[in-house]
Formats: structure tokens, C-alpha cells, sequence
């Protein structure tokens, strides 16, 4: 059983910590690896303040699952309550700032901006809308209408400038979504697509599907799949990558892997038979040095870490 000091002492730190001008990532990192006690009293902090901030707006409990048959072509879509997995976090990382302009008249190519892993970017267009590339991305725009962009891999954030006139819409895996007055979140794997709304609303798939988001809402589709699930999150978690902590509840290994390799530039890969174990818990990457990195997730993750060469190989603990 957790004390009521360590408790305490979780909620102190989980309030600073939110504060946009926290800098004290050494000394959270030193408190929560003092003591396992200490991760999961800041684990539950963050746990009850997020759910009673989307159980607040929400004004309800889960909702039950409600499959939906749409057109055909278009993809099912099925409702789910506060489903975990997102992550959260306060300090602004720092960014490569440059704006993406061509004189008017320019011959219509693409412009492309990538990232590497560990790498932030900051891309401003001309009409005051503003694009933030986390690790690993990559990002093409139209020149001759920057408001339409594809993302090709990795995960950015979209603070939109709204215009009735000239939507902004975002491609990823073929899916189109489309601005409606918006700050938003894109995420691009392997696997599949990913899209949140922190503010006003997007439209997916309008040729389709037409699901409407409003702030809060979260949408995941797997390629290959004619079903789209989602969920409800907290809006302010939203785009949270670009601090050095983590959070998450009952989050997929695999997706956890997928977010630590573009934080911190260190490839991490999931062993088959855990890819799909569920972590909650906060995860510090601000600061860790890369040969305190395995350690960190060996205790946090409470998995084997192993290295290959430059990667993290996470893998199952043997049950006893």
C-alpha cells in the first residue's frame, strides 16, 4: 500500500510538472526512480486528474461500443469510452523553427520536411498556421496550396488557421481529413493512422465515412481495416509529445516503443510476444542520458531490456 506522504508527495510533483515552466526533469527523475512506490503514486496522480477531466466534460461514464454500417466502401465506425494509450506532458521541447514559403508563381513541386529520430521541427506557413514535426516524421506539401498537406510517417501536430474559403485537409495512409477551425494531432505508422483534436473539429473521410471530431475525440483506423475506432481522450493531452514525459494508460508495448523511438532517437523494438502488453505509468525521457535509457524502461515497463547494437530490444519477463 502506497503512503499517504508518498501520495502527497506524487501530487506535488504531478502539479508542477503541468506548470509550462517546469525544469526540474532531474529532480522528478531522481524522486520517481527512488522508489517503484514512487512511479505508481504519480502513475495514479495523473490517472484520476485525466479521467476526472474527461469524465467532467464528458458528463458520463463509457460509453458502450455501437458499431455503424455505412456506405459501402466507407469504413464502419464503432464508438469506445475513454480508451487509454494517450500520452501526456507540460514542457515544450525545442524546435527547429523555419517557415516553408515560396514566392507566388513558383513552379508547382512538393516541399518536403523531415526529422530525424529525437529531432523537433517547427514548420509556419503563410497564412499563420503552423505545423510541429516530432521525431522521425515527414511531411510533403502542395507549393502552389500549402493547406493541403500528406503525412508520410511519424506524428505532427496542426494548429490551423481556419478559412471557410480554403480548408486545410491532411492526408495519411489515404485517409483525408479536413479542418474545422482546428488544433490537432496526426500520427503515421506502419500500422495504420491516427488522429486527435485538441480544439474545434476535423471531419474524416468526408467523402465517406464523414465522422465529425470535436475536441477530446480520438480516431484510430489499422490499414487494411474497414472499421475506425473512437474514443474519448483529454484534449489537453493532445499533442503532449513535444514535452519529455510520458504518460499512458493500458497503452500497447508496441505503441509505447513507437513514441519512445521518435522522443528519443534510440530505435526500440517490441519481442513478438509482448508487443501487445499493456502499460499505465509516466515515462521521463527529458534529459536520460542513452545509457541510462534501458534501465529506465527496464524498471518503468517492467520488461527485459536488452541491446542490439543501437537498438532497445524489449522483451517479457520470464513468470516465476
Amino acid at each position: 500500500m502506497i503512503g499517504s506522504e508518498i501520495r502527497d508527495q506524487a501530487a506535488l510533483w504531478m502539479a508542477r510538472a503541468r506548470d509550462p515552466r517546469f525544469s526540474d526533469w532531474d529532480g522528478l527523475t531522481e524522486w520517481l526512480e527512488a522508489d517503484p512506490a514512487h512511479n505508481l503514486a504519480y502513475e495514479a496522480a495523473f490517472a484520476g486528474h485525466d479521467l476526472a477531466g474527461v469524465l467532467g466534460e464528458a458528463g458520463s461514464g463509457p460509453s458502450a461500443a455501437m458499431p455503424v454500417s455505412l456506405p459501402t466502401r466507407s469504413p464502419r465506425w464503432r464508438q469506445h469510452g475513454l480508451l487509454g494509450g494517450g500520452l501526456l506532458g507540460t514542457a515544450a521541447a525545442a524546435a527547429a523553427i523555419f517557415a516553408m514559403v515560396a514566392p507566388y508563381g513558383a513552379a508547382t513541386t512538393d516541399m518536403v520536411a523531415e526529422t530525424r529520430p529525437g529531432e523537433h521541427r517547427l514548420i509556419r506557413l503563410r497564412d499563420g498556421s503552423e505545423i510541429a514535426l516530432n521525431g522521425n516524421s515527414r511531411v510533403v506539401l502542395d507549393r502552389s496550396n500549402e493547406r493541403t498537406a500528406r503525412l508520410e510517417r511519424g506524428e505532427a501536430m496542426f494548429t490551423v488557421v481556419h478559412d471557410e474559403t480554403r480548408p486545410f485537409t491532411v492526408d495519411a495512409g489515404g485517409a483525408r481529413m479536413v479542418d474545422l477551425g482546428t488544433k490537432f494531432d496526426v500520427v503515421r505508422t506502419a500500422r495504420g493512422s491516427e488522429v486527435s483534436v485538441a480544439e474545434g473539429a476535423v471531419l474524416y473521410d468526408p467523402n465517406g465515412a464523414a465522422v465529425r471530431l470535436g475536441p477530446g475525440r480520438l480516431l484510430r483506423r489499422v490499414d487494411g481495416s474497414e472499421l475506425v475506432e473512437v474514443s474519448q481522450t483529454d484534449p489537453a493531452a493532445i499533442g503532449a509529445w513535444r514535452t519529455g514525459r510520458l504518460v499512458y494508460r493500458d497503452a500497447p508495448l508496441w505503441r509505447v516503443a513507437d513514441d519512445l523511438s521518435r522522443a528519443t532517437g534510440t530505435k526500440i523494438v517490441v519481442d513478438r510476444n509482448a508487443t501487445n502488453l499493456p502499460f499505465t505509468g509516466a515515462i521521463v525521457v527529458a534529459g536520460v542520458q542513452r545509457e541510462a535509457l534501458a534501465r529506465r524502461l527496464a524498471a518503468v515497463l517492467d520488461v527485459t531490456v536488452a541491446r542490439r547494437g543501437e537498438e532497445l530490444y524489449l522483451k517479457a519477463r520470464a513468470t516465476r
